[in-house]
C-alpha cells in the first residue's frame, strides 16, 4: 500500500514536500549558523578592541539584542579602523613617505626658529600644548609669515576670490560641503580663467556631504582640465568624513577654518539670519604642513600624483621671531592618536586663567568631559559657546543632556541666537589660540578627518577674546534655573539622544 502511494501523483507530492522542508530546514540551519558565527566575531573584536569601555558595551548591547540590524549597522558605523592591520599599515606608510618629502626639508630649514619658538613657551600653558601637538601629530610650529583672522564669509571670501584670480602656478581646494549657488558661480569662473592660463586645479570634496548638490560645476572645471575627486566613496568608509577645509594658492598661502564652499556661510541662506563662522589665511612656511595633508588625503582617496613632490614651494629659512609660531595638527580614523583631542584636553588641564571655546556641536567623550569640569572646579574661567539655532536638532538635544554636569562644575555655557554659530575655536589664557574645523563632538573628535591650527601669538589670542565677548552679546547663557524647567520628556530626549553617541 505504501508502495503505491509512493508510485501516485500525491507520492510524488509528499517526497517533494519532504525534500523541501529539508532543504529549507538546512538553509535555515546554516543561516541560523553564519548568523551566530558573525555574532560572535563583532564580540570577540569589541572585547578586544581599544575602545572606550563605554562605546563597546553600547555596541555589545545593540549586537546581541538586534543580531541582524546590528550586525548591519556595526559593519557600516561601529568598526575601529584604529585597528592595527595591513592596510592601515600601508596606509600609514604612504602618509609617513609623504610628510618625509614635503615637510621635513621645511622642518629642518626652519629648527631655529622653531627652537627659539619652543623655548619662549616654557613655563607656559603652551609648553604643554606644544609637546603634546609634536609628540602625537609629529609637527612642530613653524612661522607664518602673516595671519590674517575672518569672523565672517563676507570677509574670507571676496579675499579668496581676489587671490586666486592671481595664481600663477596652482590652486588645490578641498571642503567638506561644496554646493552649486551664487559663490561656487563665482569661485567656477575664477577656476575657468586660471585654468586657461595654464593654472592646475585640484578639488576635493567629501561624497556623502556633497551627495545632495548638483555637481554641473564641478564637472565644468573637469572638462577643463581640474582634477576632481570625491572622499570617502567606498561603502565601508561610509560613516567617516573628510571635514577638513582648505585652498592653497601656489604654495604661498592657504586658507582654513569652518567656513565650507557655499552662499550660505557668507549670508546664512534661507535658514539663518546669520551665519557665524571663523576661518583665517596663513602665508609663508607653515602652509607646508596643509600641503602636505593635502597630499596625502589625494593618495588615500585613489588620488595618482605625487602632489607633494610636484607642487611644494622653495624652503624658505626663517630665524628668531621671523614670523608667528603656527602648529599645524590633523586627526582622523587613521591616525594613531586622537591629537585634536588631546590638544584640547591639555590645553584645559594647563590653563592658568580663562579658556573660551566655540563649537557649533557637544559631544564629548568622557576624558574631554572631565578636563572641561575639573578645569572649571579648580577655579579657570572655562566658557563654552555652542549654537542656539540648530541646523540639527538632534546634536542639539544630544549637547543638552550634559549640560547639568558643566554647570555643577562651574563651566559657563552660552547659546548665541543671532543665528547659526558654526566657528570651532579655543582661546587659553591671552598667549594661545586654536582655530580650525574640529567641532567638540564625538565625529569630529574620533572619527572625521580633520585640522587645526594653534597660533601661539599673544595678540592674536587677546583679539579673539575680544571677538568672543562681542559674540557673548548675541547669546543666552544656559542656567541650571533653565535647566529645571525641562519637562521629563524633554530630559528624557535629551538623554537618550546622548546615549546614541556612544554608538559612532
Amino acid at each position: 500500500m505504501i508502495a503505491g502511494i509512493m508510485a501516485s501523483p500525491a507520492g510524488d507530492i509528499l517526497v517533494a514536500s519532504v525534500f523541501t522542508n529539508r532543504f529549507f530546514s538546512w538553509s535555515f540551519w546554516v543561516v541560523d549558523l553564519i548568523l551566530l558565527l558573525a555574532i560572535a566575531g563583532v564580540v570577540i573584536v569589541l572585547a578586544t578592541d581599544d575602545r572606550d569601555p563605554s562605546t563597546v558595551l553600547a555596541w555589545l548591547f545593540v549586537v546581541l539584542l538586534f543580531p541582524v540590524l546590528g550586525l548591519i549597522a556595526y559593519f557600516f558605523i561601529g568598526r575601529n579602523f584604529r585597528r592595527d592591520s595591513p592596510r592601515r599599515r600601508k596606509i600609514m606608510a604612504q602618509m609617513d613617505a609623504v610628510a618625509d618629502e614635503s615637510l621635513a626639508p621645511v622642518q629642518a630649514a626652519n629648527v631655529e626658529f622653531t627652537e627659539d619658538a619652543v623655548n619662549d613657551l616654557a613655563a607656559t600653558p603652551g609648553a604643554r600644548i606644544q609637546a603634546v601637538g609634536f609628540t602625537e601629530g609629529g609637527v612642530a610650529p613653524l612661522p607664518a609669515d602673516t595671519v590674517d583672522i575672518y569672523t565672517a564669509g563676507a570677509q574670507k571670501f571676496p579675499a579668496l576670490l581676489e587671490e586666486m584670480a592671481t595664481a600663477e602656478k596652482y590652486i588645490h581646494l578641498m571642503y567638506l560641503i561644496w554646493e552649486m549657488d551664487e559663490l561656487t558661480a563665482k569661485v567656477k569662473d575664477v577656476l575657468l580663467d586660471r585654468l586657461k592660463a595654464g593654472v592646475k586645479v585640484h578639488i576635493l570634496y567629501d561624497w556623502l556631504s556633497c551627495i545632495s548638490f548638483k555637481k554641473d560645476e564641478l564637472k565644468e572645471l573637469a572638462a577643463a582640465g581640474a582634477v576632481v575627486m570625491p572622499c570617502y566613496k567606498r561603502l565601508p568608509q561610509i560613516n567617516y568624513r573628510n571635514h577638513m577645509k582648505m585652498v592653497i594658492i601656489d604654495g604661498k598661502s592657504v586658507y582654513s577654518g569652518g567656513m565650507n564652499m557655499g552662499q550660505e556661510y557668507i549670508d546664512g541662506g534661507p535658514r539663518f539670519d546669520v551665519w557665524r563662522d571663523t576661518s583665517f589665511r596663513l602665508s609663508g612656511p607653515v602652509v607646508a604642513p596643509y600641503l602636505m595633508l593635502f597630499a596625502s588625503t589625494w593618495l588615500y582617496n585613489g588620488g595618482k600624483e605625487d602632489l607633494a613632490t610636484e607642487f611644494m614651494p622653495p624652503v624658505a629659512e626663517h630665524h628668531r621671531h621671523e614670523g608667528i609660531p603656527v602648529q599645524v595638527l590633523h586627526s582622523s580614523v587613521q591616525t594613531t592618536f586622537k591629537t585634536n583631542r588631546d590638544v584640547f584636553i591639555t590645553a584645559l588641564t594647563n590653563a592658568r586663567e580663562r579658556i573660551w571655546i566655540q563649537s557649533p556641536y557637544f559631544v564629548p567623550d568622557e576624558p574631554l568631559m572631565t578636563a572641561m569640569c575639573t578645569a572649571a572646579a579648580s577655579g579657570i574661567d572655562v566658557r563654552f559657546m555652542m549654537t542656539g539655532v540648530p541646523d540639527k536638532k538632534v546634536p542639539f538635544y544630544a549637547a543638552m543632556a550634559y549640560y547639568p554636569q558643566l554647570l555643577r562644575a562651574g563651566v559657563k555655557v552660552y547659546q548665541y541666537t543671532a543665528g547659526f554659530l558654526h566657528s570651532k575655536t579655543v582661546t587659553v589664557d591671552h598667549q594661545l589660540s586654536i582655530i580650525g574645523t574640529c567641532n567638540w563632538d564625538i565625529r569630529s573628535l574620533i572619527l572625521h578627518d580633520e585640522v587645526v591650527a594653534i597660533m601661539y601669538d599673544r595678540g592674536i589670542a587677546t583679539n579673539y577674546g575680544d571677538q568672543y565677548e562681542r559674540d557673548i552679546q548675541d547669546c543666552v547663557q544656559v542656567t541650571e534655573a533653565d535647566l529645571a524647567k525641562l519637562t521629563r520628556k524633554e530630559k528624557f530626549r535629551n538623554s537618550c539622544y546622548r546615549l546614541f553617541s556612544r554608538l559612532l
